[in-house]
């Protein structure tokens, strides 16, 4: 070979990578020759914040320690000259080593040939976290197949795409995990001393609530969330383009089919390491003062799409978990006279309706044990007679002794719908986190779709409003980012 070529290539290849890895840490900052002989396929990522809480993931934080890369051929193609995308490598965990600066490698993934007038042209579809992370995330086991499956399948119109099945999404909101991909084509033709750039979107949203109130008449006690009406499963286009795309949007390429088929709710209920968070006037008064309410849980990180809306004043829909809702777990005391006499959850017992058919005790009530004296949630409890137990079941062995300095605390479910200026749904976008702010000034909402009487009122009406969505294109600092969604606001009634 001639050695003044390979030594132009070298050079060559130690400016691209220096321009494409500006935003990087450089770490190593050496990079090998590579030469016409080599097949080895270089990776360099374009990184976005990452975050997943996956227990058994090893860096929470970051892909440093790999991501998954999928390949296929595309230098066959039909009678009109579209290229056939046939299987190549699947799922191959591609890593930073030694010697290759910022790249990611793998031996297991190769250029193909690009002689005899092949290219050697590949389509790329890489991902984060793996699939047994994912599966870690929805809670099923690590080697089930039926899930998380990765296949190339027609989409509507008869194109061949490749697709992530039965991406599922875990109903406790503790272990949600967030899921990045790219896509992009290159060949060993034009490829092989460059590598190949992996621009790494988020594809689903991030969801907070926070809180506020200025009543003097009521402190409210916080101690878990709910988002009714979310789709938990659903398949992934890596090549369809968004639904609802903007030009202006971060996340550019990537589809989710089929969210209405499986809906349900995700819910994040204090536990252990929690601290029950108490909204008063005295520290919350306005939006300024917000708190989050989403505890240790974190953010919910769900499938976007364009829900319908809960509506409590429909007999037909109030009971739907289909339709999309906030509720939160609280407790309300009165703060005027010297008792604090609990407002909610109901006294048990007492009469829900004038037809005395529904009482407290057909309230969803959930129990905890706290620390009087600091607010930490100890232990969640169950009640049966007027005993207290570990075990759901509230069998013998688990009854529970309530220890010095702590008490059981009961809380009810409170509703807020996301009914926006009479609009019938409530748009979220892949790449976008959105904060909605409960105010609780003037009203706790109504009860849960789950409750004994979905869509009552229990403290006149309860305000939310949503601030502008913002990109997600980072995880850890929102500073500096272009807002393209309008303020919304909506009130119960």
């Amino acid at each position: 070979m001639n050695d003044k070529r390979t030594i132009y290539r070298y050079i060559g290849l130690l400016f691209l990578s220096a321009f494409m890895l500006s935003s990087c840490t450089q770490e190593d900052p050496t990079v090998r020759a590579v030469t016409e002989e080599d097949s080895e396929i270089l990776f360099f990522t374009t990184l976005p914040g990452i975050e997943t809480r996956s227990s058994d993931e090893i860096d929470k934080n970051s892909i440093q320690n790999g991501f998954d890369v999928s390949a296929a051929s595309l230098d066959n193609t039909d009678a009109n000259g579209e290229a056939i995308p046939s299987e190549y490598f699947t799922a191959q965990r591609v890593f930073q080593t030694a010697g290759m600066g910022e790249a990611f490698r793998s031996n297991s993934c190769r250029w193909p040939s690009n002689k005899g007038g092949k290219a050697g042209k590949l389509r790329f579809f890489a991902f984060y976290p793996s699939r047994e992370v994912l599966r870690d995330s929805a809670g099923v086991k690590r080697d089930d197949e039926s899930c998380f499956k990765l296949e190339y399948t027609k989409n509507e119109k008869g194109k061949t795409e490749y697709w992530m099945k039965s991406f599922k999404v875990n109903k406790d909101i503790a272990r949600h995990s967030d899921f990045v991909t790219a896509t992009t084509e290159g060949s060993k033709t034009d490829s092989l001393y460059t590598g190949v750039n992996l621009t790494l979107q988020h594809q689903l949203s991030r969801i907070i609530l926070e809180a506020f109130s200025n009543s003097e008449s009521y402190d409210v006690e916080i101690a878990g969330v709910r988002i009714g009406g979310i789709a938990i499963e659903s398949d992934f286009s890596f090549e369809g383009t968004p639904v609802n795309y903007q030009s202006w949007n971060w996340t550019k390429i990537g589809r989710w089919i089929g969210v209405n088929q499986k809906k349900d709710v995700v819910e994040y209920i204090y536990r252990k390491g929690d601290k029950v968070v108490t909204i008063n006037k005295e520290n919350n008064p306005d939006k300024s003062k917000a708190v989050s309410l989403m505890g240790k849980g974190g953010p919910a990180l769900v499938i976007p799409y364009d829900y319908a809306v809960w509506w409590q004043y429909s007999s037909k829909n109030n009971k739907d978990h289909s339709l999309l809702y906030f509720s939160v777990l609280l407790r309300v005391k009165e703060k005027l006279t010297e008792n604090h006499t609990l407002l909610y959850p109901y006294i048990e017992g007492a009469n829900l309706n004038s037809s005395v058919t529904v009482t407290a005790d057909n309230m969803k009530v959930v129990y905890l044990s706290i620390k009087t004296a600091t607010g930490e949630v100890m232990k969640r409890v169950y009640k049966k007679g007027s005993s207290f137990y570990t075990d759901p079941n509230c069998s013998a062995s688990s009854l529970y002794t309530v220890p010095d300095g702590e008490e059981i605390r009961n809380y009810g479910w409170a509703s807020a719908i996301p009914y926006i200026n009479g609009a019938t749904t409530q748009r979220w976008n892949p790449g976008y986190q959105y904060i909605f702010q409960l105010d609780f000034s003037k009203g706790i909402g109504v009860q849960d779709p789950d409750d004994a009487l979905p869509g009552r009122v229990i403290i006149y009406p309860i305000e939310v409003t949503g601030t502008p969505a913002t990109s997600w294109h980072t995880v850890k600092d929102y500073d500096n980012v272009e807002i393209k969604d309008k303020d919304v606001n909506f009130t119960i009634e």
